[in-house]
């Protein structure tokens, strides 16, 4: 039996030491082969096994990106390839896995993986559904500001609520005490102090020309909010909020 616990031991050490063993290429090509299966339910409208690969595939991300803490600054660029968006922040602590889970009709639905390093070495957590059911943003993109401090990460959220229903924001970001802030609570506005800003649009009564999106505008450490009128047209005009030395407030244009 002494024998055959300390059989047992070395066996999993290979296997521990297999996977730390792996090549970022060879990681990168488990992630395409499991992220395809998503696409590959959808095709055959097995939702079950839709909910499985997706699942399976945030777990083996998660996974990779924990015990493979180089991971965070690979660039992925074969897996780019695939609907998902890959972001970074320019200091190379933060980044955001997000893609569509194919799991919904005009309402469409997301999936997020969260990587971050902390004092404590490389940390990864998969974003889970609200109180209010699977109601999770997709990432688009990722600014980083650091002021008094500290380093904040501003993150542009899409949604989708059906085919004309379409919501956009910016999320607050920070790495606290080993940990991923999600309530960094910066900006103020007349309904008091919020870790994030949103509005939404109706796609069918707005112009095509219309292009403005939510975004940050580092020389102006200003954050772009695009008015919409109240019959959910959206405009090219913004409301502006701009870094005044502890939030982001509302200034005149």
């Amino acid at each position: 039996m002494k024998y055959l616990n300390l059989y047992f031991t070395a066996f999993c050490l290979f296997i521990s030491s297999s996977l730390f063993a792996q090549s970022p290429q060879q990681i990168e090509a488990d992630l395409i082969k499991s992220f395809k299966e998503i696409n590959d339910d959808v095709g055959k409208n097995d939702y079950e096994h839709l909910g499985n690969a997706n699942g399976q595939f945030a777990n083996k991300l998660k996974s990779y990106a924990e015990k493979n803490p180089t991971t965070i600054n690979y660039p992925f660029n074969q897996l780019k390839k695939q609907p998902i968006s890959i972001l970074s922040s320019a200091d190379g602590l933060f980044r955001i896995y997000s893609w569509d889970n194919e799991g919904g009709g005009t309402m469409r639905f997301f999936e997020n993986v969260f990587q971050y390093k902390s004092g404590t070495g490389t940390i990864a957590a998969i974003d889970a559904p609200g109180p209010d059911g699977d109601n999770r943003p997709g990432y688009q993109k990722l600014y980083t500001f650091k002021a008094n401090g500290k380093t904040y990460y501003l993150a542009t959220t899409l949604e989708i609520g059906s085919s004309k229903d379409i919501g956009g924001g910016i999320q607050v970001f920070s790495i606290e005490n080993n940990e991923l802030n999600a309530d960094m609570k910066i900006i103020k506005t007349k309904t008091g102090l919020h870790s994030q800003i949103n509005y939404g649009y109706d796609l069918s009564k707005t112009d095509e020309k219309v292009t403005s999106e939510i975004h940050f505008d580092a020389g102006t450490q200003s954050i772009y909010v695009p008015i919409v009128l109240e019959q959910g047209k959206l405009t090219n005009k913004y409301i502006i909020y701009k870094f005044t030395g502890q939030y982001f407030e509302r200034v005149k244009n």
